[in-house]
C-alpha cells in the first residue's frame, strides 16, 4: 500500500517558509516577504475547478484535485497517529486516484496571477500541483519521484501559465519554483534525477 500512495515530501523545500506552515514540524525561519493568503474555513474538502482542470491537462485524464481545510490536512489518517507526524506538502492517492494538496498550496495555486500573495506560495502550489498531476498520469514512470520532480520543474512555467500567468510573471516565478526544487532534492536525493535539465531564468532587462 505505501508503494501505491505515493506522496510528494516537499516539506520546507524553499528557504525561509517553513514559518508559514506551523504544523510542519521542520523549521522556524522567518519566511520572506511576509504574509500568507487566508484559506476560506469549509465543512469539506473543496475541487476547484481551475486546479483540476490544470492537472488534468498534465496528467491527460481526468484529475480529482482536494483541497482540504487545515483540520482536515492535518488529521488526514495517512500521516498516522504519532504524537509527531511528519507531512509533506502533497501527495497523491494512486489507490483511489486522487491529488490532495496543502491547504497553503492550494490557496498559492489558485492567486498565481495575484501578487498580494506571496511569490514563494504562488509559485510552491503551482510546482506541487503539476507534480502530482505527474503523479497521476498513467505512464511508466508515475511511481519514480526522480522522474516526477523533473516534468514538474520542467514543465513549471507552462504550468504556471495554465494557472493564470502571463509568460512574464511565469518567469518571475521560475526562480522561486529552481529554489524550491533545489532543497527539495538536497534534502530527499530520491527526488534527485541526475540527468534532469532544468529551466533557465530569463533576465528581465533590456539591450
Amino acid at each position: 500500500m505505501a508503494q501505491l500512495r505515493r506522496r510528494c515530501a516537499i516539506a520546507a523545500v524553499l528557504v525561509g517558509t517553513a514559518a508559514a506552515l506551523p504544523v510542519l514540524p521542520v523549521s522556524s525561519e522567518p519566511m520572506p516577504g511576509g504574509g500568507l493568503l487566508a484559506v476560506a474555513p469549509a465543512s469539506a474538502y473543496d475541487r476547484p475547478a481551475l486546479l483540476e482542470s490544470v492537472a488534468a491537462s498534465f496528467a491527460k485524464r481526468p484529475a480529482d484535485v482536494r483541497c482540504p481545510t487545515m483540520e482536515e490536512w492535518t488529521t488526514d489518517p495517512i500521516w498516522g497517529t504519532g504524537p509527531h507526524p511528519q507531512r509533506a506538502w502533497g501527495y497523491t492517492d494512486m489507490v483511489n486516484g486522487h491529488i490532495v494538496l496543502h491547504p497553503t498550496l492550494c490557496a498559492g495555486a489558485l492567486a498565481v496571477p495575484d501578487a498580494s500573495v506571496p511569490a514563494w506560495q504562488r509559485a510552491t502550489g503551482a510546482l506541487v500541483l503539476v507534480h502530482e498531476a505527474y503523479h497521476l498520469r498513467h505512464w511508466k514512470w508515475r511511481n519514480s519521484e526522480a522522474k516526477v520532480e523533473c516534468q514538474a520543474i520542467r514543465h513549471f512555467k507552462a504550468g504556471a501559465e495554465r494557472l493564470g500567468a502571463s509568460p512574464q510573471l511565469a518567469n518571475d516565478l521560475l526562480p522561486y519554483a529552481l529554489a524550491a526544487h533545489s532543497r527539495m532534492v538536497r534534502l530527499f536525493p530520491e527526488y534527485r534525477h541526475r540527468h534532469c535539465k532544468l529551466l533557465l531564468w530569463v533576465m528581465p532587462i533590456s539591450p
